[in-house]
């Protein structure tokens, strides 16, 4: 290990100080090769395709329209074609629930 005299003279101070100032102004010159970007990249997984998410009020549709028709299926036998039945009552309005389902998904919609 190399010692230091206690004291430096006011030429090694001075020697020593244009040193540091001149280490601490060199800036270093980065250099990037050409084909680090494509190394980079080779290096990396393979990306996963993503997922198709589905809107949560397209969901809730597909399973309103779901108990509608089970709903129809199940008042298919008690509905008696006359608007005093209750059965047919709902019945076309279960028919109507389906059928704006049905036109809510067939129409575009804007994002």
């Amino acid at each position: 290990m190399k010692r230091y005299p206690v004291y430096m003279d006011s030429q090694q101070t001075n020697d020593f100080e244009t040193r540091l100032i001149a280490a601490l102004e060199h800036r270093p010159e980065p250099a990037i090769p050409a084909d680090f970007a494509l190394r980079l990249a080779a290096q990396l997984p393979p990306v996963k395709p993503a997922r198709r998410r589905i809107p949560a009020a397209q969901t809730i549709s597909i399973l309103a329209a779901i108990v509608c028709v089970l709903a129809l299926a199940w008042l298919a036998p008690h509905a008696a074609p006359s608007f005093t039945s209750l059965a047919f009552d709902l019945e076309l309005l279960l028919f109507a629930q389906l059928a704006f389902i049905a036109h809510w998904f067939t129409t575009r919609r804007q994002a």
